[in-house]
């Protein structure tokens, strides 16, 4: 063999480790948007309410926001496999099959999800992928998945490492672009190795429709921003927004502190009867900018230890600004809080003019100079802010001079 034919063999070698050694999907360049039937259906799915949730996020114009995943949790499949080893879906609740369900999901412009565990069983007793990856992963990619959220149920302790990367180069080996959501509950430190094998990955057990829940979660997460990355997510899971038991402040927090966190925003509610209230909050474009376009996820700046906080991260693009995000997680007392803009690192100068706009009024609430006093947050509630900051010229200080004179 000559030396060319030596160096081609060794560099098709070496792409063929690396592409085995990492997810290599190009997928999750943001993190990932869309709905999940699990927190509010459960095991109580079917074909129809798929397609009507999936129909109701195009009515609504959220595709056009980016929820475009459309993701079926568990319960879908059958307890027992086939005499070939296949996963079966429950034709009781899916009488034509996955690909039907994807297919449709797919002429809506949308993208079709799936869920499996790294376990011999699902979490509900269904048939896991523990030692049928390959097969189960070639299933998915037939059947025109986009997405496979993978638990961590009935893993028969084996190391999750092991598990999560063996479906990674399964779900690779298809050559179909499959986004792979990692839910192995913040085990082993995932998000130290996470961003190798999936585009995100849960750091928490299962989130539960209630605000202690949301707000552990949130601060488990706030800690781990060095881990979270184009392409790779840390995940502190679904929301619970439309679920009805979240007072209005406490989902507007829940929704405005996931943003910031740039977590996956992946709805778990009713859609089709979801109220307008709900829709303003999960449509919210300026939270949503922040969620898909800052340069990293947010971090406190300010009164960490207290209950009333900071956090910021900035947004880049035509017209770059700071997110502010003052989160009052007090039971009952109102918070207030200034915010000096030299001190927080906003504007250069103290005389900068900055000006403020309030995400969720969606208005200029005005230009300040120095600092803006953010007064009275209820509890359990937030205000965010986009701050843009223009420095103080030579041309204004002598304006302001003349003024004075």
């Amino acid at each position: 063999m000559g030396f060319n034919q030596k160096l081609t063999l060794s560099v098709a070698v070496l792409l063929f480790i690396n592409q085995s050694s990492c997810l290599n999907n190009g997928l999750g360049k943001t993190p990932a948007m869309g709905w999940n039937t699990w927190n509010k259906y459960n095991c109580d799915i079917s074909e129809d309410i798929i397609k009507q949730n999936a129909k109701k996020i195009v009515d609504l114009g959220l595709d056009k926001i980016g929820y475009v995943y459309i993701n079926i949790d568990d319960c879908w499949q059958l307890a027992d496999r086939d005499a070939n080893g296949n996963v079966q879906a429950d034709l009781t609740k899916f009488p034509n099959g996955m690909m039907a369900v994807g297919d449709y999901i797919h002429t809506l412009g949308l993208k079709f999800g799936i869920y499996s565990s790294a376990g011999t069983q699902t979490c509900q007793g269904k048939a896991g992928s523990l030692g049928f990856e390959k097969q189960d992963a070639q299933y998915y990619s037939n059947i025109g998945a986009d997405y496979l959220k993978y638990d961590n149920c009935f893993n028969q302790g084996v190391q999750g490492k092991k598990r999560y990367t063996d479906m990674r180069d399964a779900l690779n080996s298809t050559g179909r672009p499959i986004y792979y959501s990692i839910c192995s509950w913040g085990t082993e430190n995932i998000w130290e190795w996470g961003a190798e094998t999936g585009n995100s990955w849960r750091t928490t057990l299962d989130i539960e429709n209630f605000w202690a829940s949301v707000k552990f979660n949130f601060n488990f997460n706030a800690q781990l921003a060095d881990y979270s990355g184009s392409g790779s997510w840390n995940d502190p899971d679904m929301l619970e927004i439309g679920n009805n038991n979240l007072t209005i402040f406490e989902e507007k927090s829940h929704f405005a502190l996931w943003c910031f966190l740039k977590a996956p925003l992946i709805l778990g509610n009713d859609l089709v009867n979801m109220g307008p209230e709900v829709l303003a909050i999960i449509s919210n474009q300026y939270l949503i900018d922040v969620n898909q376009n800052s340069v990293a996820q947010a971090r406190c700046i300010m009164n960490c230890q207290q209950k009333s906080q900071v956090y910021h991260t900035q947004v880049h693009g035509n017209y770059p600004y700071d997110a502010i995000l003052v989160m009052n997680w007090d039971n009952k007392e109102k918070s207030s809080v200034m915010i000096d803009f030299m001190t927080l690192g906003l504007a250069q100068y103290a005389y900068d003019k900055c000006d403020v706009f309030d995400m969720w009024a969606g208005s200029l609430i005005g230009t300040y100079q120095g600092r803006y006093f953010v007064n009275n947050v209820l509890p359990h509630n937030n205000v965010a802010l986009k701050i843009q900051c223009k420095s103080f010229t030579a041309k204004d200080f002598l304006t302001s001079k003349s003024l004075l004179q």
